[in-house]
């Protein structure tokens, strides 16, 4: 008896053990080619293992309210930003480029959920600054066509994580860069520290 109650207790230890893998994953289930721009209010920011969960209330092209999921920061990284529990709160209008996850990925998913959600890569906070977010993404593939290169520069040189985002998504070789060659230069040039 006392056996099948210790077998009964490892393989509930393992099981439990392998609970938390299934909910961390990489950067290769992101479809980092395909940036979103999302704007909306958060209705909830939860810091909580194994990464920060956002939910946002946005509205698609009919003016339909829609509800989205965005997964940010693992707790290490959302600290390492000096950001807390009250680094967004329910009732702030924020903007986020972020990736989806890969269509194989959403084809073999039985989670609901994951089809409203997204990776959040950037913030831009309601003060207008942005702010590096979560881990998985090539940051450059966020700039969009009418972004000025002065306001990149100010957040990269501002913000050590960013910079370093900044320059490692340019070494993704296959990946494409999706903004110009002059825009991404502008942008490298006004950096305090360049791209080494």
């Amino acid at each position: 008896m006392n056996k099948q109650i210790t077998r009964c207790i490892v393989a509930m230890t393992a099981l439990a053990c392998t609970m938390p893998l299934q909910a961390h994953h990489s950067i290769s289930m992101f479809d980092i080619a395909s940036p979103i721009w999302v704007k909306g209010t958060v209705t909830s920011y939860q810091v909580k293992n194994p990464h920060v969960m956002m939910t946002m209330e946005t509205k698609n092209e009919n003016g339909q309210v829609q509800q989205l999921i965005v997964e940010g920061p693992n707790l290490m990284r959302h600290a390492r930003m000096g950001a807390d529990e009250k680094f967004l709160k329910p009732g702030d209008v924020v903007e986020v480029c972020g990736f989806p996850f890969k269509a194989d990925i959403l084809a073999n998913s039985e989670n609901p959920s994951v089809f409203a959600s997204m990776h959040g890569h950037l913030v831009k906070l309601p003060d207008g600054h942005m702010r590096l977010w979560g881990p998985y993404g090539k940051l450059v593939n966020c700039v969009r066509p009418n972004d000025q290169a002065q306001a990149w520069a100010e957040f990269l040189n501002a913000d050590p994580l960013g910079q370093e985002a900044w320059c490692k998504g340019q070494t993704y070789v296959n990946v494409a860069l999706l903004p110009s060659k002059e825009t991404v230069a502008s942008i490298n040039n006004l950096l305090s520290n360049r791209c080494k």
